[in-house]
């Protein structure tokens, strides 16, 4: 990037970086295609039809975070970054071709418009079908809908209403259904069916044929040509398939494998989350053990015991000091004290901690996905085992993270059909269901890696292999809940190859998250190394366990720390590197919300730039930051930033 403006540049410095920046074909196409918005204002800003400098600052702020972010992060979004294969093998070997394949489909917000409009209209709804959302509920002679989001409409239980429930519970025909209101309200005009029905569709208590359920990749295919041609003038979300074939040696997949069991014995919660247990207790004292309840009746907060804490309002139960946050604070502390960026864990440590979490696991959760980094200089290195693994997250399940790219390479998803499950004698199922919001709507969408489907609040035929939650029981034995097939008794165990988090309550259905946590709600829940109590300290160091960096060096840093917003640049930076030599932060940093991280030079003008957007922007005015890989990290893949992502299964 050129030299960024300062503060105080005129108009003509800030036009000039951006233009600048925006002639990289490449790049502002990459742009382009994940925010058009700023693609506007930038090109705005270049044609001089934007003549405001702060508007100029806030879109080269914008671009610059981009910029970063194309060069140096490799997760997946757009174009910005690919996916391919991974193999193991005796030696490494990398290839990476020039023949990448944008894979696109309708961005799922102008997608949800056209659908929007055509369910709305009764000529062309005619020959569709519509059925109840399964997520409904009723209380007090009102009909419960989940909207966008965590929000919902009430609808008051009408008679036009009940029928419509009692016609839909399967799919019926729209103009079939219209038919029947018709004929047992005979008084009512055509005109005011269409409305009811347009407005039952439009809050979501009926769905359509038109909207695809999530086992199906691309939305568009269960369209009808008509509305298939509309849908394929809008914008385009994008999946890029990279033209690469990448083998590690078989020393990084031990690597990986250890890493994993590590991360399942340092557990904060080896016999479930506070709230799953507690739920489990309210259920077991209400139902007795090996009871089989439905599931709509445990989870109806007037009929059973609710969802689990958490799953409708979000919440942060209060968490009592631990005798493993004692041991970890003191962890921590000390390596404070000596000036100690990394700890070295050992078997001694492991097996302390272990023993702090308390009770000791049933048993070992049954799969997961890791992501990773490989730290290399070269190929040689790599090969001799001179190598580290850079742990970057742990999901809940396999599928979570790559569940998303399986219709990239078809085929892929039957890797999973076969994965353990707590009970051995439980089916795997997948679990299908739409995001709590649309503009997540392709992160839900996985083709069907097993035989049969849990199908939560889609339009789906009833069949053999399809489930809903109305077929579906709870019990608890031995203080281990079950979900289990009513009509059979069969347990049932669900994949939900998703990669949204479920901790987001209105990202995803309470109902979905309930079914696709409650099998595994007594087992240990593996994540990334969870510092606990230390998690408030200003730094906590690295955990290294052989070559694996269980979790980075990590600095916070508050917006009080440093001076107000009317102090210039130079004055902010000063502060900040006074406060760089007393933590001892290095220059390179990554700069972490969530499981994103952004790499900072925090010697540029411009990262410092964007870490002070970034604490202002923030409401509690705090900045994490991790340490960073060293420079030449990724030489062993020809300098290209990358993740690993792989999915493991209990051995024993």
């Amino acid at each position: 990037m050129p030299t960024w403006p300062t503060s105080t540049a005129p108009v003509e410095q800030w036009r000039a970086w951006l233009s600048t920046v925006w002639s990289d074909t490449d790049f502002r196409r990459t742009v382009s295609q994940a925010s058009p918005n700023l693609a506007d204002q930038v090109q705005a800003i270049i044609d001089g039809r934007t003549p405001k400098v702060r508007r100029m600052r806030r879109a080269a702020l914008a671009t610059a975070r981009y910029a970063i972010r194309c060069a140096r992060r490799s997760t997946p979004y757009g174009l910005f970054a690919g996916v391919a294969p991974l193999g193991f093998d005796q030696t490494t070997s990398v290839r990476i071709g020039d023949e990448h394949q944008a894979v696109a489909r309708p961005e799922p917000v102008g997608l949800e418009e056209v659908l929007s409009t055509w369910e709305s209209d009764a000529a062309r709804m005619a020959d569709a079908e519509v059925c109840v959302n399964t997520l409904i509920r009723q209380h007090d002679q009102h009909i419960h809908v989940p909207s966008e989001g965590d929000a919902e409409f009430r609808l008051a239980l009408s008679p036009a209403l009940r029928l419509v429930l009692d016609l839909a519970q399967s799919p019926i025909g729209y103009r079939q259904l219209s038919d029947k209101l018709a004929a047992e309200f005979p008084a009512v005009s055509g005109t005011a069916r269409e409305r009811l029905l347009g407005e039952l569709l439009r809050v979501r208590l009926l769905r359509s044929s038109l909207r695809a359920p999530a086992t199906v990749a691309d939305p568009t295919d269960v369209l009808p040509p008509a509305a298939r041609a509309r849908a394929a003038g809008l914008r385009t979300a994008c999946d890029l398939r990279l033209d690469a074939d990448v083998r590690l040696p078989e020393q990084v997949l031990t690597e990986v494998e250890t890493a994993a069991t590590v991360l399942a014995r340092l557990v904060t919660h080896p016999t479930g989350t506070p709230t799953w247990r507690r739920w489990i207790e309210q259920f077991s004292e209400r139902y007795g053990e090996n009871t089989a309840v439905p599931v709509d009746v445990a989870t109806a907060p007037d009929r059973g015991v609710g969802f689990p804490a958490g799953f409708v309002t979000a919440s942060e139960p209060p968490r009592p000091m631990s005798r493993r946050d004692r041991l970890l604070l003191e962890l921590a502390g000390t390596a404070a004290a000596e000036g100690s960026r990394t700890v070295a864990v050992t078997g001694a440590m492991i097996e302390e901690l272990e023993a702090a979490a308390g009770d000791k696991p049933h048993d070992l959760a049954p799969h997961l996905e890791l992501a990773a980094q490989v730290h290399a200089t070269s190929v040689p290195a790599l090969d001799r085992g001179d190598f580290r693994l850079r742990v970057l997250t742990v999901s809940r399940s396999a599928g979570s993270m790559t569940g998303r790219f399986w219709h990239l390479f078809p085929g892929a998803e039957e890797a999973y059909a076969h994965l353990p499950t707590v009970d051995p004698e439980a089916e795997l199922a997948q679990l299908s269901f739409h995001a709590g919001r649309v503009p997540a709507d392709l992160l839900t969408r996985a083709p069907q890696a097993v035989p049969r489907v849990v199908s939560v609040g889609e339009f789906r035929r009833p069949a053999p292999h399809v489930l809903f939650p109305r077929d579906l029981s709870v019990t608890v034995a031995d203080g281990r809940p079950q979900l289990v097939e009513s009509a059979t008794g069969k347990p049932l165990e669900l994949l939900a190859p998703t990669a949204i988090n479920f901790l987001w309550n209105n990202y995803t259905p309470p109902m979905a998250r309930f079914l696709g946590e409650i099998s595994r709600a007594a087992s240990p829940q593996v994540t990334w190394f969870d510092w606990g109590a230390a998690w408030t300290l200003p730094f906590t160091p690295a955990l290294v366990y052989r070559r694996t960096i269980l979790t980075a060096a990590r600095w916070k840093i508050r917006s009080r720390t440093l001076p107000a917003r009317t102090a210039s640049l130079q004055q902010w930076a000063d502060q900040l590197h006074s406060w760089r030599a007393r933590f001892r932060v290095p220059e390179r940093v990554l700069l972490a919300e969530d499981d994103q991280q952004l790499p900072l030079d925090l010697s540029r003008d411009v990262d410092l730039d964007l870490l002070r957007a970034h604490l202002d922007a923030s409401p509690f005015g705090i900045a994490t930051l991790h340490d960073a890989p060293p420079l030449d990290a990724d030489g062993w893949i020809g300098g290209r930033a990358h993740s690993i992502v792989v999915p493991l299964a209990r051995r024993s």
